[in-house]
């Protein structure tokens, strides 16, 4: 048995030799969809299907609170939640809570921003991750005074350090202190991403463990469950503890505030896998895309099967003279099915060589943050899946010339005497039904791809409230140690301000504590003076501090009143501006001016509520992507009258706004040596990044969808082409008997007319289909949008119109005598 399938096997090698045309074409269509194929896949098994690197990683899960009824459906964690859940959570093995951490570090003479994380020391524990040299973190170095140790990333310790291993034990000093390194984490090691450069503990006061902290949520929280414990178990005892919340404060003034706010704002807690906190809202659009790129591939079998028939067709006299020899039909479809899976495997092995391009792609263009925790590459998952594909598609593609060979007679070519090379009508119906189907996948992949192309352009032309273009952005980070209180802050800010509106080209220049889309945004309750908090959901929105040239820098309206100005200083009436979505909530009369709001108030005793007067209105903006509906409010508060440790500076410019990197570094320099300036970039760059992940499946199903369009006209081409070839005799007795070359034209024409319309109603069809299953991707338009789908139509029928008019006029050329000649 193996030495008959070795011989077919050298067999099937030399008759793929004989005709290196055929073999080529045949290999290069499978490698387009096999390679496209594996380079979504690769995305796929990264992002989904591998085990993040994480001991028992589908037992972590994100913990986070949120609101339904205050339109916040995904909050941070606050820490008295944090440790009401890991108390009481009886699903909760273990669990950790953390927030990022800015560190500045003076590297050869120059000030350097370190990406931390300050971490409870459970998160490693959490995790079951241990250190490479020396040790994690300690509890005790999480009490007041403990605080600094430092746990280093593999890749800090040994870019900035030198992969010195006697630096455990030791002190480097950062933000103007020394931490003693405590430990080296494994070179494989990351939380919560790559970027991640060092870990700090995170130290509780007394009053941040009180419930006077719960709504402050500027961490997050992670958790490992236990074996048998379920996330649905988790969320209904984070219900529990909320109640028990409410209960435990009794009849107090804070309780029934308490009670209010959960009863209005629908708060509790919520769990989800820690791999869906990492991909977010990819999942569905890597399952599209591989879903797509599968049609692809189908199209490629479809075409490389009508070769297959073609080439069947040709070889018509050698199968009868193997039959007449003695050659079962078995043998000879063993033999058809080897040659098949041969060129499938081929197909496959250069079709891993433009997954590999693929992947760089893919990797340049980004598909969002969410991809850098995740390592994507052409790995043995994806070299078994190539393989397990590769060979499927040569079965597939290899049962239709079995199928067209189960209606012949062996014998019937040398009957024939060799006259004519078709296989009968099984071979042209299944030929046919291959160009409509065809046909009908590239309709749908064109039109998912028109769609998506449309929704991006409507997207790109929302308008963010703010103006992009010629505007810089920075981040600043003032370590505490240094500015410790909020009049060093404010004079270290107004001092940058001095030294940016003086840098050549800039126009302008404002502060803000979140810059929009950095992804960055700060929240909180709030309350509006002289409205009756007992009834209806207590407001919750953005908060924002900003100084006086933030709205002229970035071009927001003022719609009513005004903005900030010098004489808000600190000691001054506290002043507050609003935006439009505000304005409109409360105050639809247009008589917000005047009134009074705060988010710093006393649920308990609201006397001691430090209230803020409302002074003007602002357009509304958005702050994370231009497909955003801006139904959450915003309030500013003035930077010197609430300071910031935290604050990004905007640059309106007009020249290139690049060219300010290098003179505003030198500015920052001259206030204050230590004290590095980081995420660099233009509003443009960060709008452009909140569409990686719209513009990247979109481009890639644009391509997918141009060569399914290539291999659909090939395919028509082909069949049209094949059955002229055959019909030459025909063709020459209808010349003979009269019919012109516009007959002759208008014959082939209607034939590969018939199969082009019954493919684009099928077509359409499934683009329907498909349309409603990604109507959640789309932004501005609908599943049935006449332009598009017409367009689509348009396309698909001038290009089968093109496919089928070169053979058509080559069959209207025939010379009547060389026809019957010929036959």
């Amino acid at each position: 048995m193996l030495t008959q399938l070795f011989q077919d096997l050298r067999y099937a090698a030399r008759m793929l030799q004989t005709k290196p045309g055929f073999a080529l074409a045949a290999i290069l269509t499978l490698a387009l969809g096999i390679g496209a194929n594996s380079a979504v896949f690769s995305v796929i098994d990264a992002l989904l299907l591998k085990p993040l690197p994480y001991a028992q990683s589908e037992r972590l899960v994100d913990i986070y609170n949120t609101y339904p009824r205050n339109d916040l459906l995904d909050a941070g964690d606050a820490i008295p939640d944090y440790l009401d859940r890991r108390a009481q959570a009886s699903a909760l093995e273990d669990a950790a809570l953390y927030h990022p951490g800015s560190y500045n570090l003076t590297v050869q003479g120059m000030p350097q921003r370190l990406n931390g994380l300050v971490t409870t020391p459970s998160l490693f524990t959490t995790l079951g991750a241990s250190a490479a040299l020396g040790r994690t973190l300690l509890e005790d170095e999480a009490k007041p005074g403990n605080e600094h140790a430092v746990v280093l990333s593999f890749a800090f310790w040994k870019n900035v350090l030198g992969a010195d291993r006697a630096i455990v034990g030791r002190d480097i000093m950062m933000n103007g202190a020394n931490y003693r390194v405590v430990g080296v984490m494994p070179e494989d090691f990351f939380f919560p991403d790559r970027q991640t450069q060092l870990w700090t503990p995170f130290v509780f006061t007394e009053e941040q463990r009180s419930d006077k902290q719960r709504g402050w949520e500027f961490s997050s929280m992670i958790g490992r469950l236990k074996s048998d414990a379920t996330i649905a178990q988790l969320d209904a005892q984070m219900d529990a503890i909320v109640q028990h919340n409410v209960e435990r404060l009794g009849s107090t003034a804070e309780g029934a505030n308490w009670k209010r706010f959960v009863e209005t704002s629908g708060f509790t807690g919520r769990a989800r896998t820690l791999r869906d906190a990492l991909v977010g809202d990819l999942r569905p659009i890597l399952w599209l895309l591989q879903a797509l790129v599968a049609c692809v591939l189908l199209i490629a079998c479809a075409n490389v099967a009508n070769l297959m028939l073609t080439r069947l067709s040709a070889r018509q006299k050698e199968l009868s003279v193997r039959a007449a020899l003695g050659a079962g039909r078995a043998r000879i479809s063993r033999q058809l099915m080897i040659e098949s899976v041969l060129l499938a495997l081929l197909g496959g092995v250069a079709g891993l060589a433009l997954a590999y391009a693929g992947v760089l792609g893919i990797r340049a263009l980004g598909l969002g943050g969410q991809t850098a925790s995740f390592t994507i590459a052409i790995d043995a998952p994806v070299l078994l899946f190539s393989f397990v594909l590769a060979l499927a598609t040569g079965l597939l593609f290899g049962l239709f010339p079995l199928i067209s060979l189960s209606y012949g007679q062996p014998l019937a070519a040398l009957k024939e005497g060799g006259r004519g090379n078709s296989a009968g009508p099984a071979a042209r119906k299944i030929r046919n039904a291959l160009v409509v189907v065809q046909t009908a996948m590239a309709v749908s992949l064109l039109a998912v791809a028109g769609l998506l192309i449309r929704s991006f352009i409507e997207v790109q032309q929302q308008n963010p409230g703010f103006v992009s273009d010629n505007v810089l952005s920075a981040a600043l980070d003032l370590p505490k140690n240094r500015y410790a209180d909020d009049a060093a802050k404010a004079q270290f800010y107004e001092r940058l301000l001095q030294e940016a509106r003086a840098l050549p080209g800039v126009k302008s220049a404002g502060l803000v504590s979140n810059m929009p889309f950095t992804g960055n945004n700060g929240s909180q309750s709030y309350v509006i003076e002289g409205r009756d908090q007992s009834q209806g959901v207590v407001p919750h929105g953005y908060t924002q501090t900003v100084d006086e040239d933030f709205f002229k820098t970035m071009q927001i309206p003022v719609l009513r009143g005004r903005t900030f100005t010098d004489d808000d200083v600190a000691t001054a009436q506290p002043v507050a501006v609003i935006d439009e979505v505000l304005a409109r909530k409360y105050f639809p009369a247009g008589d917000a001016i005047g009134k009074r709001i705060s988010s710093d108030y006393d649920s308990r005793d609201m006397n001691k509520t430090k209230w803020a007067t409302i002074v003007g209105v602002v357009g509304a903006i958005k702050r994370e992507r231009l497909s955003e509906q801006t139904i959450k409010e915003t309030i500013y508060h003035y930077y010197k009258q609430q300071p910031n440790s935290y604050m990004s500076l905007a640059l309106h410019t007009d020249a290139s706004p690049t060219a300010l990197v290098a003179p505003l570094r030198a500015a920052l320099l001259r206030i204050d040596p230590q004290q590095p300036v980081f995420d660099i970039r233009t509003m443009r760059e960060r709008i452009a990044m909140s569409l990686d992940d719209r513009r990247t499946p979109m481009l890639l199903l644009m391509l997918f969808a141009g060569i399914a369009l290539a291999l659909s006209a090939v395919g028509i081409y082909g069949v049209l082409a094949f059955a002229v070839a055959l019909r030459t005799g025909e063709i020459g007795v209808r010349l003979s008997l009269g019919a012109n070359s516009v007959d002759i034209l208008t014959l082939v024409l209607r034939d590969g007319g018939r199969l082009t319309v019954l493919g684009l109603a099928l077509g359409l069809i499934g683009a329907l289909a498909i349309g409603f299953a990604v109507r959640s991707q789309l932004f501005g338009v609908g599943v049935f949008d006449p332009l598009t789908l017409g367009a689509v139509l348009v396309l698909i029928a001038g290009t089968a119109l093109f496919a089928c008019w070169l053979p058509a006029r080559r069959a209207s050329r025939v010379s009547p005598i060389q026809a019957l000649r010929y036959e």
